[in-house]
């Protein structure tokens, strides 16, 4: 068996411990999810937006860091 990491919305470790970037990445999300859904549930889709990023700072804190990665002992 083998398993890898794979990419994630925003690229690196650093870019979800920014709050500036953490925001426009939201916002981001959330104007997506209205462009797909309609404005009809907005609320909703803020409360969707922080579950999300909030999963995919766990998995980032969970990965290898990228130098790590080609590491074989590491790995």
């Amino acid at each position: 068996m083998s398993l890898y990491q794979s990419g994630s919305g925003l690229q690196s470790k650093n870019h979800y411990t920014d709050e500036d970037t953490l925001r426009k990445y939201e916002n981001a999300i959330h104007d997506s999810f209205i462009a797909v859904f309609g404005e009809k549930d907005g609320k909703q889709f803020k409360k969707s937006v922080t579950e999300i990023v909030a999963f995919e700072k766990e998995l980032k804190n969970a990965e290898m860091d990228p130098e790590d990665i080609q590491d074989e002992t590491k790995t």
